[in-house]
């Protein structure tokens, strides 16, 4: 099996501090991709910053990590899989990232490190793929961490990073310093795709699944699994069968004809969050929009799944109902030009502050919309909602 890069260039790339650029790296020769089970794992978590007290407890890290370990290790001894995907906050919890550069150093890891090599160490063991969410502290960028997706391969490497580009909090996003961002790592990096013998793999994380630009980049980008680590609470929007998130997860499969593959978090333990406080429904979905399997419980869990890459390539082969091969970019591309809504390199010069700064930053557009005639503005001060929710 021949490779568009050689194997001493792979090795290089993937002992690099950022591999967005894995989406070249792939397969010249192709063989048929055999039925298959992908799982996605629905952890409990311990969070580091477990209290009001605002007293971590930094042994809840490797409480985490030794308990997502051990939930593959055993689903992989009875009923293995072929990909793992672990939730958003698996490791840490959400609590405490940004508060302090202390809590920040605490809370993040670097890649590669020693986290994520046990990550990579479990893949070649269990011989498969192994995904997740981290918050990571790159030393190039000072002052600066990230919501980043790792994908571990069966050759106990780090083969794609993704940093997250939605999310209005105190992270950096890549669109935050873009032009940088750019220089150094190239626009593939923006959408990393990976090529592996068991398909096309991508990441997207929480809050990105809102936006169908996300999915769609990555489909663009070959894309045929899309691998969420999230992390759901409970609120309208997130209602089971009812609320945008459900109905976004089965509209990016459909519109895209891809699989998604979406782990969330189960309990809070050890912390005076809500233990359920996280809804679960971890679920996998198919490439006709179709939910094949879910979690109808708010406790920790594995769901599997088969995934049928050629059935999928064979529908990506066709014409009637292809979304992609039908896509007129040349139609959609002006108006995007047109409706610049939130800026480019907008953090360009320092990190965020905190995460008001990009709720402030947020409110600024939505007030821009309404004076450019977008938004209709409501009518009455009473229906002037300015918060998250």
């Amino acid at each position: 099996m021949t490779y568009r890069r050689t194997l001493r260039d792979l090795k290089t790339v993937c002992s690099a501090p950022h591999l967005g650029s894995m989406a070249v790296v792939g397969y010249s020769g192709r063989v048929m991709v055999p039925l298959y089970t992908a799982a996605a794992v629905q952890t409990d978590v311990w969070p580091v910053f477990a209290s009001q007290s605002g007293v971590p407890d930094p042994g809840n890290i490797t409480k985490n990590l030794d308990r997502a370990i051990e939930l593959i290790k055993r689903s992989a001894g009875w009923n293995p899989s072929k990909i793992y995907l672990l939730p958003e906050f698996f490791l840490t919890g959400a609590a405490g990232i940004g508060h302090s550069e202390k809590a920040t150093e605490l809370m993040s890891v670097r890649i590669p490190g020693p986290e994520i090599d046990r990550f990579c160490e479990l893949a070649k063991e269990v011989n498969a793929y192994i995904a997740g969410m981290v918050w990571e502290i790159m030393d190039d960028w000072p002052g600066r961490y990230w919501n980043t997706a790792f994908i571990c391969s069966p050759d106990a490497q780090v083969i794609l990073k993704y940093h997250k580009h939605y999310d209005p909090t105190a992270k950096t996003k890549p669109g935050d310093v873009f032009d940088e961002y750019i220089d150094r790592y190239g626009e593939q990096a923006l959408f990393p795709v990976v090529d592996t013998p068991i398909g096309r793999l991508g990441c997207l994380t929480c809050y990105d699944i809102n936006f169908p630009e996300m999915a769609r980049c990555l489909a663009l980008n070959g894309a045929e699994i899309l691998l969420h680590p999230t992390s759901e609470g409970r609120a309208p929007f997130l209602l089971e069968d009812q609320g945008g998130w459900e109905i976004g997860k089965r509209s990016r499969a459909y519109e895209n004809l891809a699989y998604v593959i979406s782990a969330n978090q189960g309990r809070f333990l050890g912390s005076d969050f809500p233990t359920h406080r996280m809804r679960g429904r971890s679920q996998i979905i198919d490439f006709h929009g179709r939910v094949v399997t879910i979690a109808e419980t708010s406790g920790e869990t594995i769901l599997q799944a088969d995934i049928e890459i050629e059935r999928l390539r064979q529908k990506r082969g066709q014409m009637q109902m292809n979304f992609l091969a039908q896509l007129q970019t040349h139609i959609h591309a002006p108006v995007y030009e047109r409706h610049q809504c939130w800026p480019a390199n907008l953090w360009a010069e320092t990190p965020p502050p905190d995460n008001m700064a990009n709720i402030k930053a947020g409110l600024e557009i939505v007030e821009k919309l309404q004076r450019e005639d977008t938004f209709v503005a409501p009518t009455g001060s009473a229906l002037a909602k300015k918060s998250f929710v």
